[in-house]
C-alpha cells in the first residue's frame, strides 16, 4: 500500500485553509481477480486431464467373471480374517481364565505349605495315630506321673492341631477343584484351533494372488492411471490454496487500508475541528476587540464634538475647551439624534462617522463672513447643514436674529449635559459590551458542545471513492 501528501490549499494572505490530506491508496482488487482467474484456468486444465484420465480408468477394467471371482475371494478372506479374530480373542479369554484360577492355585497351595511347616505331622491320619498311640501309654497305668501329665497335654495340642488339619483338607478340596478346572479349559482350548483356518486363508490368498498376476499388467496400468489421477487433485489442491491465500492476503491488506482510512479520517477531523476552533476563537476575539473599542471611546462623542462646532459659528468668540479632544471634527449627520436635552439613564449612542459641513476655524470664519454678509443684507438665514445638526441634537434652529442667543443657551446647556453624562455613559456602554461577549461566548460554547455529539459518518464507500 503506497501513500502520498497532497499539498494544502493556501489562502491570498499564505495561511492554511485545509489541512494537508494523505492520499491512502486502495489494494488493487484488479491485479487479485486476475491472478485468481489465472488459477482458475489452470484448474481447468487439470480437470479436462482428471476426466481423460477417468475414462482411460474406466476403459482399463478387468471381465467381469474375473472381478467377480475377485471380488468373491477377498470377501471370503474378510469372513476368515473375521473368524480368526473370533478365535484369537476366545483363546486369549480362556488363557487369561487359566492364568487367574493357576494364580488362586499357588496361593491355597502356599497356605498350606505354611501350616503343615509348622509341625511334623504332614497329614490327619498321621496325627490320630500319633494320638492312639498316647491314649494307649497312658492307659497302660505304668507311666509316671510327670509323663503321664506331659502326654495329656501332647494329646490336647494334638487333637487342636487335628482341627487345623481339617481346615487344611477344606483348602486342599479347592486345591483339586481348580486343577480340574484348569484341565477342562485347556481341553477346550486344544479344541479352538486356528490352523484349519490359516490354511484356508492361505488357500484363498493363492488364487486371489493368481487372478491378480494373470491381470498383472491390467491392474499396473489402471494403478499408473489412479496415481496421476491423485497427482493431478493435488495441483488442483494446490491451486485452491494459492487462491485462498491470495483471498486472505487481500482481506489483511483491505482491513488494513480500512483502518489506515479511518485513521487517517479521524485525524483530519481532528485537524479540520482544531482548525475550525482556532478561527471561531479568532473571530470571537475580533469582535469582543471590536465590540470594547467601540464601547470605550467616550460616550457622545459626536454630539460634543458638533455643539463646539456650533457654538463657534453662532458666537464668534467661543473657544473650545483644549482638555476635550475628539477623533472627528465637524457635524455628524447620523440619523441616531438626540430629541431631548435630559439624556435617560440607559441611553446608547451609536456612533456613525459622517461628512462634517465644516471643520475647525476656517468654517466658523466661512459661517461668520456668510451670517455677517446676510446681516448686511438685512435678512437672517440658516445654512442647510446647521439645521441638519440641530435637528440631529433635537435643539430648534432660530429663525432670526433675536433666537441666536436662546440656541447657545440650548447648546451649552445640552453640551454640559452630554459632558456630565459622558463618563458614566462609556461605562456603561463597556459593561453592555462585556455582557453581549459573555453571552455571545457562551452561546458558541453550546453551539461546541452540541456539535460534539456523534455526526453521521462517511461510509467506506465514500471513502473509498474519495482514496480513488
Amino acid at each position: 500500500m503506497s501513500s502520498a501528501t497532497t499539498s494544502s490549499t493556501t489562502s491570498t494572505n499564505g495561511n492554511s485553509v485545509n489541512p494537508p490530506r494523505k492520499f491512502i491508496k486502495r489494494p488493487d482488487d484488479k491485479a487479485l481477480k486476475s491472478q485468481i482467474d489465472s488459477l482458475k484456468e489452470e484448474i481447468k486444465k487439470l480437470d479436462l486431464t482428471n476426466n481423460e484420465l477417468n475414462a482411460q480408468i474406466n476403459k482399463t477394467q478387468i471381465d467381469s467373471s474375473t472381478n467377480e471371482k475377485r471380488s468373491e475371494l477377498q470377501t471370503q478372506i474378510k469372513a476368515l480374517i473375521t473368524k480368526q479374530s473370533t478365535v484369537k480373542n476366545e483363546r486369549n479369554a480362556i488363557n487369561e481364565q487359566i492364568k487367574n484360577i493357576d494364580s488362586q492355585l499357588k496361593k491355597k497351595i502356599t497356605e498350606i505349605q505354611l501350616q503343615t511347616s509348622k509341625n511334623q505331622f504332614k497329614t490327619v491320619e498321621e496325627i490320630d495315630k500319633r494320638i492312639a498311640y498316647l491314649d494307649e501309654l497312658i492307659g497302660g497305668g505304668e507311666l509316671k506321673l510327670a509323663d503321664e501329665r506331659r502326654f495329656v497335654k501332647e494329646m490336647s495340642s494334638l487333637r487342636k492341631l487335628r482341627k487345623d488339619f481339617g481346615q487344611i483338607e477344606k483348602i486342599q478340596v479347592l486345591i483339586d477343584q481348580d486343577k480340574e478346572k484348569i484341565a477342562a479349559l485347556k481341553k477346550k482350548l486344544s479344541t479352538i484351533q486356528s490352523k484349519e483356518l490359516s490354511n484356508e486363508f492361505d488357500k484363498i490368498q493363492k488364487e486371489l494372488d493368481q487372478i491378480n498376476e494373470n491381470n498383472k499388467s491390467i491392474i499396473t496400468k489402471r494403478n499408473d492411471f489412479i496415481k496421476k489421477r491423485n497427482e493431478i487433485k493435488k495441483q488442483k489442491d494446490e491451486k485452491y490454496s494459492e487462491i485462498r491465500k491470495l483471498k486472505a492476503d487481500f482481506d489483511a491488506e483491505y482491513t488494513k487500508f480500512k483502518q489506515t482510512l479511518a485513521s487517517e479520517k479521524k485525524k483530519r477531523d481532528e485537524e479540520n475541528k482544531e482548525r475550525i476552533q482556532q478561527e471561531k476563537q479568532q473571530r470571537l476575539k475580533e469582535e469582543a476587540d471590536k465590540q470594547l473599542s467601540e464601547a470605550s471611546i467616550p460616550a457622545f462623542e459626536t454630539e460634543i464634538n458638533s455643539i463646539h462646532v456650533l457654538l463657534g459659528h453662532f458666537d464668534p468668540t467661543y473657544v473650545k475647551p483644549s482638555t476635550n479632544s475628539s477623533k472627528t471634527n465637524g457635524f455628524s449627520t447620523s440619523h441616531n439624534s438626540i430629541r431631548t436635552v435630559e439624556m435617560p439613564a440607559d441611553v446608547v449612542v451609536l456612533k456613525k462617522e459622517k461628512e462634517a459641513f465644516f471643520a475647525g476655524s476656517k468654517s466658523s470664519k466661512k459661517a461668520n463672513g456668510a451670517a455677517n454678509k446676510k446681516k448686511s443684507k438685512g435678512k437672517f438665514t440658516v445654512d442647510p447643514e446647521i439645521i441638519v445638526a440641530l435637528s440631529d441634537l433635537s435643539i430648534p434652529f432660530p429663525t432670526k436674529e433675536e433666537e441666536v442667543p436662546n440656541t447657545i443657551t440650548i447648546l451649552k446647556e445640552t453640551l454640559s449635559a452630554l459632558s456630565d453624562k459622558q463618563e458614566e455613559q462609556t461605562k456603561l456602554n463597556i459593561e453592555k459590551a462585556k455582557a453581549r461577549i459573555a453571552k455571545l461566548q457562551a452561546e458558541e460554547a453550546e453551539n461546541d458542545k452540541e456539535n460534539e455529539e456523534p455526526a453521521a459518518a462517511t461510509t467506506v464507500a465514500e471513502e473509498e471513492e474519495e482514496a480513488n
